[in-house]
């Protein structure tokens, strides 16, 4: 006997009534897979429940393989009914009049290549996909967006001279953690000389400073560090050339002396504490940043947790998860659902 109960839109099983929506709308639940629907809805779109499914999977944690048995279908019949959902790539919708106080750039590189992401303290802005950082990829990435008043950024140079040429009015202030790492680098966190290890504890003095004057007092023992220890970074020893045979003078201690150099040239640039002098139009110069930690924890990491999770994908593939992560992590993303009709 036929009845005039709907099949499950997404495995085709029957179902049973599941109550009503707001509207008195009966709602109906596979018994099945246990996937809940109205008839006026996903049983004549079929594609919007498989679109609901697809962001699900594809912003979630869990294997395909996972996903599909959860749903009462194997790993093959989800991977055919998402075949189509992977040619819709989402794009942020931008704001280009609005002016934010603060705006954070950086990177982060996965097999699909190298994600340049901008975003506020709480979503993501913009972003876009390259081989490498260079001052073309930022551009692409700043050009859609209005000059904030103060950008963040790692340091790298495709980033500042884009930041030149996109927003010749935005102030930069390098971030912090990443001058620290610098130093470090060079000095290594256990710095056998003295000098080395007087300026690793200078540098990590350096995200502790919340005002001017401490600023001011650090400024003040950098340039004591240059004169107490000037005529030892001066030094120089004669090495010869194995290949050529020649001698030549390098200085003695020169991973110090560079360690140096970058928070000096920082300094002079004036790019350290952009933060403690914010432009008289901030509107909450309280809350104003001096690292990329948010973008850091609160983007990348989970980006690139994202991409171990589905690791196997192909890259354009891998590259449109991200795309729909970011998306969802705008300010005010549209129902991917509506993006795909």
């Amino acid at each position: 006997m036929t009845t005039n109960r709907p099949s499950c839109p997404l495995c085709g099983n029957n179902t049973k009534k599941n109550g009503t929506t707001s509207k008195s709308t009966t709602r109906w639940r596979c018994t099945h897979c246990g996937h809940s629907f109205t008839r006026n809805t996903q049983t004549h779109n079929k594609n919007t429940a498989t679109m609901a499914l697809f962001i699900q999977w594809a912003t979630g944690t869990q294997s395909l393989t996972t996903f599909a048995a959860h749903h009462g279908v194997t790993r093959q019949t989800m991977h055919h009914r998402f075949r189509w959902c992977w040619w819709i790539i989402p794009t942020p919708t931008i704001d280009s009049f609005r002016i934010h106080d603060q705006i954070f750039l950086d990177a982060t590189y996965l097999k699909s290549g190298c994600l340049l992401i901008a975003a506020s303290k709480t979503h993501v802005i913009n972003w876009t996909w390259a081989r490498h950082e260079t001052t073309a990829a930022y551009t692409e990435l700043l050009r859609p967006i209005a000059a904030p008043l103060i950008a963040v950024t790692d340091g790298g140079q495709g980033a500042q001279s884009a930041i030149h040429h996109c927003w010749p009015t935005t102030r930069i202030q390098r971030c912090l953690v990443h001058a620290q790492r610098t130093v470090r680098r060079h000095t290594t966190s256990n710095p056998r000389t003295d000098a080395g290890k007087t300026l690793y504890r200078l540098a990590l003095k350096l995200t502790r400073i919340t005002d001017l004057d401490q600023a001011s007092t650090w400024v003040a023992h950098l340039h004591e560090f240059d004169h107490t220890y000037r005529e030892w970074m001066n030094e120089k020893t004669t090495i010869k050339d194995p290949a050529t045979g020649a001698y030549t003078k390098v200085y003695t201690h020169q991973r110090v002396r560079a360690a140096y150099q970058s928070l000096l040239s920082l300094h002079r640039r004036d790019l350290l504490f952009t933060y403690l002098q914010p432009p008289p139009t901030t509107i909450d110069p309280d809350n104003l940043a001096a690292t990329t930690n948010s973008l850091e924890g609160g983007i990348n990491a989970p980006i690139k947790e994202l991409a171990r999770r589905h690791r196997g994908l192909s890259l354009p593939h891998q590259r449109t998860v991200m795309d729909w992560w970011l998306y969802l992590h705008t300010e005010v993303p549209d129902d991917p659902v509506k993006i795909a009709r």
